[in-house]
């Protein structure tokens, strides 16, 4: 696994109760698809940074899925925000593979009210 991620900073704007589904491509240091699965993947969203509790988290098997050679897609269901405060929420992407974790997204996820529900 490359020791070398650049994390990204994302500001992700969605509707409360709808669907959010973004994929994630892992590369070894040639850039070439990573073919080792991981063995951690975590996509945590908060009210606060500090919070010992989540609004929703993501992990493997439940809402991150693993789609080709180091491809996954993260997918957050409507009901794990329906019944959300519209506002901003902090997250984050993190991996793991060989007793290693990298932090390769984080940032500031919008929820918009919703007009129809």
């Amino acid at each position: 696994m490359r020791t070398n991620f650049t994390m990204e900073d994302k500001y992700i704007r969605m509707s409360r109760g709808d669907t959010l589904s973004f994929g994630i491509q892992v590369c070894d240091e040639e850039g070439a698809p990573f073919g080792q699965d991981l063995e951690r993947a975590c996509f945590t969203c908060k009210s606060n940074r500090s919070d010992a509790r989540f609004l929703f988290q993501k992990s493997l098997s439940h809402g991150i899925a693993k789609t080709g050679k180091g491809a996954y897609v993260v997918r957050v269901a409507p009901g794990d925000t329906a019944n959300a405060k519209p506002g901003k929420y902090f997250y984050d992407l993190e991996i793991g593979c060989n007793g290693d974790v990298f932090t390769v997204m984080r940032g500031v996820l919008e929820l918009v009210q919703d007009v129809t529900f």
